[in-house]
């Protein structure tokens, strides 16, 4: 007699259990997937502000203290007032060469020696990350395809927000923030981050889960710590009452009000 092998197969009803479970399990899964992924991002971001610190403390134990120059090519020279430009096309020794300002001095000195360091792994705008300015050229060459794209100014940006507060400074009178930015390490206000990550708008912020948002912030002392406090993204007002954030995220704000922002968001985080 010929044997006969039975067949098994699934019925309708098992395959759909199989998959029902299978999606009950992903959807456990991926949320505890991208915190993970986002908190690698935070750990990252936070390691490379600390790299930062590292370098500007040695460039600044080589140079009396002084911190890396924020200042156009005029006579008398002005402040660059955008927290976050490295180059700009329009700023250039009589050589042609590009004049570096704030970190890439750290760069051109080799005090931080890979400039991805100066990019934050969770910045979400294109104008604050690195793969923008590494084509056609390296990194700190102009012109560079992204500002042409883009209809973006031909500068670097960096993707963290530099605003080294004076221990004793003078506030303007007319945006309440800080009249001169700290020259010196030694003169860095001692319980204000100097270094935050981008601060444009809330929905850009680098750090957030389910609009809970943070900020990693590199302090004078060599720390970096990570403020999570919800105050400081939904409950600040410049000395005019307009709510910070809010401004913000509608755009069209000046400079004047950017620093007050900034400063604003800068005393909110505390030491």
């Amino acid at each position: 007699m010929r044997n006969e092998t039975k067949r098994h197969a699934f019925t309708l009803i098992e395959l759909l259990v199989v998959i029902a479970i299978i999606a009950l399990l992903l959807s456990i899964l991926i949320p505890g997937l991208k915190r993970a992924k986002d908190y690698s991002k935070r750990v990252i971001c936070g390691t490379r502000l600390k790299q930062i610190g590292t370098g500007l403390k040695l460039y600044a134990d080589a140079f009396r203290e002084f911190l890396p120059d924020e200042f156009d090519l005029s006579s008398p020279p002005k402040p660059e007032t955008h927290r976050y430009t490295l180059y700009r096309d329009n700023l250039r020794y009589a050589s042609g060469k590009l004049k570096p300002l704030r970190f890439a001095y750290l760069y051109e000195l080799d005090y931080v020696d890979v400039p991805e360091i100066f990019y934050c792994p969770g910045n979400r705008l294109g104008g604050y990350k690195y793969e923008s300015y590494v084509k056609p050229g390296p990194w700190g060459y102009l012109p560079q395809d992204y500002n042409t794209a883009s209809g973006s100014n031909q500068w670097v940006r960096m993707g963290f927000t530099y605003y080294p507060v004076e221990r004793n400074s003078r506030l303007n009178s007319a945006t309440h923030a800080p009249q001169e930015m700290a020259s010196k390490y030694i003169r860095l206000h001692p319980s204000l981050p100097y270094t935050t990550d981008i601060i444009h708008n809330r929905p850009t912020i680098s750090h957030q889960n389910n609009k809970l948002y943070g900020l990693n912030g590199l302090y004078s002392d060599g720390h970096v710590a990570y403020c999570n406090d919800q105050t400081v993204f939904n409950d600040l007002k410049d000395p005019a009452g307009r709510d910070i954030w809010t401004t913000l995220d509608a755009g069209g704000f000046d400079l004047g009000f950017y620093s007050t922002a900034i400063y604003t968001v800068f005393r909110a985080m505390g030491p």
